[in-house]
């Protein structure tokens, strides 16, 4: 796993670097930390990351900047922004990060945090059957952003592609058993990575689906999804 931590404070760099590599090291988990300073030198090494932990206000990149750029290395990566400030919180939903992470760090939330984070950096592949020729494909679960039932059938709705599944809805809820998969009404199961806009009966996905969550859903649903980013 490669991991990078950016931010123009270093004596904050060295907290969550010490930190990381303590609970990876606990975890048996083989990781590659890298730290910047400044964000343009982040770049300048092309490298590939899992995890990134970002300062929002930085240069002459800021952490909103960086991330953006870094998802376009790797859609999935894992975002954490640490700041001092909530008034980035609508920019950090935007690009779908992880968490948000007051200065000081606090230790036992940077700790959670980065433990569910690890449930999520997961290439688990999910097989299904094609409704019109019962022909079989095979994606990642982190590629899809929600899950519809379409007659006696299922759309499976990725960023650039959508199939049609001869399977039903129990059995995509039974295969997407990662905490960031929520049915939130009796015919959608959504991806909460690609949440973009929230509200008490609705969520927009990736700017662009907007997914009703059902009246018996709602309560639940909103103490997963707060939960999903932090509380």
């Amino acid at each position: 796993m490669r991991v990078v931590i950016c931010d123009d404070d270093k004596s904050c760099i060295d907290d969550i670097y010490t930190n990381i590599q303590s609970i990876m090291t606990e975890n048996n988990i083989s990781a590659q930390i890298n730290t910047f300073t400044d964000s343009e030198e982040l770049f300048e090494c092309g490298n590939h990351y899992d995890l990134a932990f970002l300062d929002v206000e930085m240069k002459p990149f800021s952490g909103i900047e960086t991330a953006r750029k870094l998802k376009t290395i790797n859609k999935n990566i894992v975002i954490f922004f640490i700041t001092s400030f909530d008034k980035y919180l609508d920019e950090a939903m935007d690009i779908n990060a992880f968490r948000f992470i007051k200065k000081p760090i606090d230790v036992k939330r940077l700790r959670s945090g980065l433990l569910k984070a690890l449930t999520l950096i997961d290439n688990t592949q999910v097989s299904f059957h094609l409704k019109e020729d019962n022909s079989i494909v095979t994606v990642s679960s982190n590629d899809i952003i929600y899950i519809e039932i379409v007659g006696r059938s299922t759309e499976v709705v990725l960023e650039n592609k959508k199939y049609i599944s001869a399977n039903k809805i129990d059995f995509w809820e039974s295969k997407l058993v990662a905490s960031f998969f929520y049915r939130v009404h009796k015919s959608y199961i959504i991806n909460m990575k690609y949440i973009t806009q929230y509200s008490r009966d609705m969520v927009t996905l990736a700017q662009k689906y907007n997914i009703p969550i059902s009246y018996r859903k709602q309560v639940a649903f909103r103490t997963a999804f707060f939960d999903s980013i932090g509380g």
